[in-house]
């Protein structure tokens, strides 16, 4: 069996793929690595194995130079037109300012990166993709739109919060089924009661890990001393022997042509700098400081992102779950929008994901939508909403713990989980209305406990991404064993599917 390896760091995935072809005979034919990696990957000397560097596919560069690119006709497209979409908006993290990748060049690059794909697919004879992570690097999701359209296995690794922990899945759409028998007495690990319990508990003892990073990270930004922002004003005018790397597009540019000097890079920061500022300014003056009696709560995501993207479909425009909460709620309940604060940190990609247009958007929506201070206590929104809504973010999952139906409109990690509703469709909105008074509050806690104790069972303890490099709760001769196991267990499993 011939597979490609996406996205992926020399350990453990080397370990990984050399215990695969020795088990199963999973042979690795394709590999995008990441460029710290790219020693390591050389050494391998894998036969007829093409590498591919993540920061050249990133810019739809070094793709096979012999490969005839496929061409997708009209009815071809129009059957992947759903994924095309979310492509073309999965895209705005590679245009800077909103203005330099305009939606004909984005077009033509999602299908140029598909037809590569086909073509590599059908060369190669691969029947197994496996990645990370959730595609959404544009490069990577058009190939799991040709895996979809080939019926090509494809398996990714959704993250948790819980340490090192992740799940496999092959469906952006859909987790796993659970199953889960209410007459087990069964309990998670100590690690997720503690984290259960905090969540129980005051936010500020329960803050997610990357939050804090992100806010310290920004304090940084802001305490430089007066010498370090004098460096950093002087930077773009210091002589420099390599280009910035960066995969914005250039205006007038595509991907792969895109080259910034060190000027236009500082420059472009300051102007994504400046928007961030003006679309800030425009958020606080819609806040308002008192809550109604009865409202839902939507919690907004940091954009761009994978949770947002590909990870809610279309739904990645969040002001059409307003739209539909507002059509459908009754009219006595008020819909308040809290932003993520991370869309406010500047060293971030937050440019890319807001303008002043997409706030003024969602309050013309009706005038019972109002908006909260990104620092309201997220406990206390919580705690008084009637329901809270989201994509698939952590604040699903703290809220039905402490006792708030949570609406996902998109696929979530704890989608299964009590109290939470998935919803795709008005019909599925419609049916899980009635039900929020009655699961406000309600004893869930023993149910609760047992779906994590469940979900606990197909954990994967593995650094098998970037964000849990820097872990200490597994090693890596471990988390190469835990995910071939793992692997093994899902194939089997899930033989025959697509």
């Amino acid at each position: 069996m011939n597979a490609i390896y996406l996205c992926v760091y020399a350990q453990p995935w080397i370990q990984v793929s050399q215990q695969l072809e020795s088990k199963f005979d999973i042979k690795p034919s394709y590999v995008v690595y990441w460029d710290v990696d790219k020693q390591s990957f050389t050494n391998m000397n894998w036969h007829n194995c093409y590498l591919q560097s993540l920061d050249q596919a990133w810019k739809g560069c070094d793709f096979p130079s012999h490969i005839d690119r496929y061409i997708f006709d009209e009815e071809e497209l129009k059957a992947i037109s759903h994924y095309e979409l979310i492509a073309l908006n999965m895209m705005d993290r590679l245009d800077p300012d909103g203005e330099s990748f305009p939606f004909n060049n984005r077009l033509q690059f999602f299908r140029d990166l598909m037809g590569y794909w086909y073509t590599i697919v059908e060369n190669r004879a691969i029947e197994l993709v496996i990645a990370p992570s959730i595609p959404h690097r544009v490069f990577d999701y058009a190939l799991y739109v040709v895996c979809k359209i080939k019926n090509i296995k494809f398996i990714m690794f959704q993250l948790t919060p819980f340490g090192s922990n992740s799940i496999i899945v092959d469906d952006i759409d859909n987790m796993p089924n659970l199953s889960i028998d209410n007459n087990d007495d069964l309990v998670p690990s100590k690690a997720i009661q503690d984290k259960i319990t905090k969540v129980c508990g005051e936010y500020s003892k329960a803050i997610p890990d990357y939050m804090v990073q992100h806010e310290a990270n920004d304090k940084k930004e802001y305490t430089l001393s007066p010498v370090k922002r004098l460096k950093k004003v002087l930077r773009p005018y210091r002589p420099r022997l390599k280009k910035p790397y960066t995969y914005w597009v250039k205006k007038g540019f595509s991907p792969k042509d895109a080259r910034y000097s060190w000027r236009e890079f500082y420059d472009m920061e300051a102007k994504r700098n400046e928007i961030v500022t003006r679309f800030r300014e425009v958020y606080d003056n819609m806040t308002v400081s008192s809550l109604p009696d009865r409202f839902i709560l939507v919690a907004l995501h940091y954009q761009p992102e994978e949770t947002s993207n590909p990870t809610g479909g279309v739904y990645s425009d969040q002001t059409l779950m307003i739209q539909l909460l507002d059509q459908h709620l009754p009219k006595d309940v008020t819909i308040i929008v809290k932003e993520h604060k991370s869309q406010f940190y500047t060293q971030l990609e937050s440019a890319s994901g807001r303008n002043t247009h997409f706030y003024q958007r969602i309050a013309k929506i009706s005038e019972r939508v109002t908006f909260i201070s990104e620092d309201y206590n997220p406990f206390e929104l919580i705690d008084k909403a009637q329901a809270v809504v989201t994509i698939s973010g952590t604040i699903g999952w703290e809220s039905a713990i402490r006792g708030t139906p949570a609406i996902v409109f998109g696929r979530a990690w704890y989608e299964q989980m009590p109290r939470v509703f998935k919803v795709k469709t008005k019909q599925d909105l419609q049916k899980a209305l009635p039900q929020l008074k009655e699961q406000k509050n309600k004893d869930l806690h023993d149910e609760i406990i047992r779906f994590h104790a469940v979900l606990e069972d197909s954990f994967v303890l593995a650094k098998h991404y970037k964000a849990y490099l820097d872990n200490n709760d597994v090693t890596m001769e471990e988390s190469a064993i835990n995910i071939v196991d793992s692997l093994e267990s899902f194939l089997n499993t899930n033989e025959g599917s697509s």
